[in-house]
């Protein structure tokens, strides 16, 4: 086993850490900032969100495309580390920039700057996560970093839970046109340097007796990576179907807001959720050498699915003290899955190499990539149809039906996509035992 060097774990967790800062900084606020702040309907909002998303079927094939295509003495991937990072902090300031507009134009602002952010969040994303592959071919050693690089994702998910609200309210002084504002800028300003410890602190390393089977890529060995890839449709299909588990992260400040009265609440419950999937993500590799992958993924997504449901009527019953206890076990349980599906993907590049003669990790990277960002843009796009038709009014008292119509995203929904997000992995067979064979047989 090639070990890594601890130093390089770091610098791509690092960079992870700075762009998780980042992605969970718009995923957390910006639905709240268009519906309270900017004056967007929900509808509309949660429309915006799910038509970036059907962009991206475009936009993150291709960027996956330009990576396995590129030859670069740095690389495939950390070029655009560097060389994209800073656009990607820029718009997402211009994300929360509040202008005079009328009310069309405010949706065509939002609508322009979103897509914009979203194609030059895809330009740094993919080579990222891709990045993970060209470090290493062993897959322990892909674990532990995915593993290392899944905890920096929960603290980087962690400091805008924390943070976000009392900067929103120092720099705001009770404007939160100003306070998101500024309090955006200062996540770029912290953001920009760690992320790109993703191009200074790491190498792209594919042993080259597998690097040196490449040969020139064509569109139909590109399909082929996916569509001939039968455990990577399986774990996509799997992903795609746990999308309601998304409903929280984004009705969460909802829920604390208005159904416990104190949007302080967001951050102990998100905090909670957080420090218990890092948990999840640190065991996830000792775990994996323990258990198989699927029957972990199988065991998570049940046990996930019984705890949303008394979830539920811990919700109704307004018993904080065991909706912190069910929060922190469901927060363990979904941080597993996060390391073993990224390393179960990364699994499949073999796989589809030894297939096609080709290896096309940007391509499979992009497939992961698209499935999660569509996740998040479907679950706004639900949350925003839930508060629509449960008749949900910013800024004033809700009724019982919107606040029941809250409970729901925060419960039943997330419930039903664990449950289905089970049957693909029932069809699943690829082993790391297979995975061993094909690295020799690639060798």
């Amino acid at each position: 086993m090639a070990y890594l060097p601890r130093k390089e774990k770091y610098a791509f967790a690092t960079s992870l850490l700075g762009q998780t800062m980042i992605y969970n900084f718009v995923n957390l606020y910006l639905m709240k900032f268009y519906t309270d702040v900017l004056g967007i309907a929900a509808a509309a909002a949660g429309t915006l969100f799910l038509v970036a998303r059907i962009w991206d079927a475009i936009n993150d094939p291709l960027m996956g495309v330009v990576v396995d295509k590129t030859k670069h003495p740095k690389g495939k991937c950390r070029p655009y580390i560097l060389m994209f990072s800073l656009p990607m902090a820029l718009f997402t300031i211009l994300l929360f920039a509040s202008p005079q507009l009328s009310p069309m134009m405010k949706v065509v602002y939002a609508s322009v700057t979103y897509i914009l952010w979203g194609m030059t969040y895809t330009i740094v994303d993919i080579p990222l996560w891709t990045l993970s592959s060209r470090m290493t071919a062993d897959s322990n050693e892909r674990k532990s970093l995915i593993a290392t690089g899944r905890i920096f994702n929960v603290i980087g998910s962690a400091l805008p839970v924390f943070l976000v609200v009392p900067l929103k309210d120092a720099f705001g002084g009770g404007d939160e046109t100003k306070g998101y504002f500024w309090a955006i800028v200062i996540f770029c300003v912290v953001s920009l340097p760690l992320l790109l410890r993703g191009f200074f602190g790491t190498t792209e390393r594919v042993m080259e007796m597998i690097e040196k089977r490449e040969r020139k890529v064509k569109l139909k060995d590109i399909l082929r990576s996916i569509f001939h890839n039968p455990p990577l449709l399986l774990l996509l299909l799997s992903s795609m179907l746990s999308l309601l588990i998304n409903l929280p992260i984004t009705a969460g400040i909802y829920y604390a807001t208005y159904n416990l009265g104190n949007e302080g609440l967001f951050g102990a419950l998100a905090g909670t959720v957080l420090v218990a999937s890092g948990v999840g993500c640190a065991v996830a590799p000792a775990l994996g050498r323990r258990y198989t992958g699927k029957a972990l993924m199988i065991f998570t997504a049940v046990a996930s699915c019984i705890l949303f449901v008394f979830a539920y009527f811990a919700a109704a019953s307004g018993n904080l003290p065991v909706i912190i206890i069910l929060t922190f076990i469901l927060g363990f349980l979904l941080g597993i899955p996060l390391v073993l599906r990224t390393s179960m993907i990364a699994d499949t590049i073999e796989y589809a190499q030894l297939k096609t003669g080709v290896r096309n990790e940007g391509i499979i990277f992009a497939s992961l990539t698209f499935v999660s960002k569509l996740k998040m843009g479907a679950a706004s796009f639900f949350v925003g149809l839930v508060l629509t038709f449960s008749g949900y009014i910013p800024n004033v008292e809700q009724t019982p039906e919107a606040l029941n119509g809250i409970m729901l995203t925060m419960t039943l929904l997330p419930a039903l996509g664990a449950a289905m997000s089970v049957v693909p992995m029932l069809f699943y067979k690829l082993t790391d035992a297979d995975h061993e064979k094909f690295i020799q047989q690639l060798s």
